[in-house]
């Protein structure tokens, strides 16, 4: 446990959801460790007690970020183990849209990330995410393809790649439109359906 967690749960809390604030409404390059400080009411000194640069404090948050994703793809994993493919793959869009519903600000971040160049350590986090996608949804397609629901043939490598890209970008398209008061124009059921088409099918 480092220092920062042996802080009274109250206090982390603030520190955490000033920092998430700060890195949810401005790029990592103008995020201000000053209004951290500001927003958490703590002093300065404080925060840099426990995060030395503004490059450790986001590291933080995004491990934070990461390590809810993972908890909600964890749960659809197990809960779904025995289940087919298209089952499977509905649990991991509604999980998406959860965490987007449930961390608005979390789900921006780790968005930016994805799509912009601007965070530190940018290629060993993107490098992580990709590693974490290869062992989850590849595990899922491997068990499609061992059931006879997904082609045998089908190259997994690549399959992760198609399916991971367009996981990503629905998801991201989808928080654009709830932060703008449209998500319910979007049907998941609808994509879910183009997906399990378009694997079991392809576009023949």
């Amino acid at each position: 446990m480092n220092k920062f967690e042996q802080l009274p749960y109250e206090k982390q809390a603030r520190i955490v959801d000033a920092s998430v604030a700060e890195f949810s409404d401005r790029d990592y390059e103008t995020a201000s460790m000053n209004t951290v400080v500001e927003r958490a009411g703590i002093a300065k000194g404080s925060l840099f007690y426990y995060f030395k640069t503004k490059s450790l404090l986001y590291d933080y948050i995004y491990n934070l970020a990461l390590g809810e994703v993972k908890a909600y793809l964890r749960k659809v994993r197990d809960e779904t183990a025995e289940l087919p493919f298209e089952i499977r793959l509905t649990g991991i869009v509604n999980s998406g849209v959860q965490f987007i519903t449930e961390h608005p600000r979390l789900a921006k971040i780790y968005f930016r990330l994805i799509y912009s160049t601007d965070s530190p350590n940018r290629q060993k986090i993107v490098l992580e995410l990709q590693n974490l996608s290869n062992d989850y949804l590849g595990k899922i397609i491997q068990d499609g393809m061992d059931r006879n629901e997904l082609d045998s043939n089908f190259n997994k490598g690549q399959a992760v790649f198609f399916l991971d890209s367009i996981l990503n970008r629905f998801l991201k398209d989808y928080h654009e439109a709830q932060s703008n008061g449209t998500a319910d124009h979007f049907k998941n059921e609808d994509w879910v359906s183009g997906l399990i088409i378009f694997f079991s099918k392809g576009f023949s």
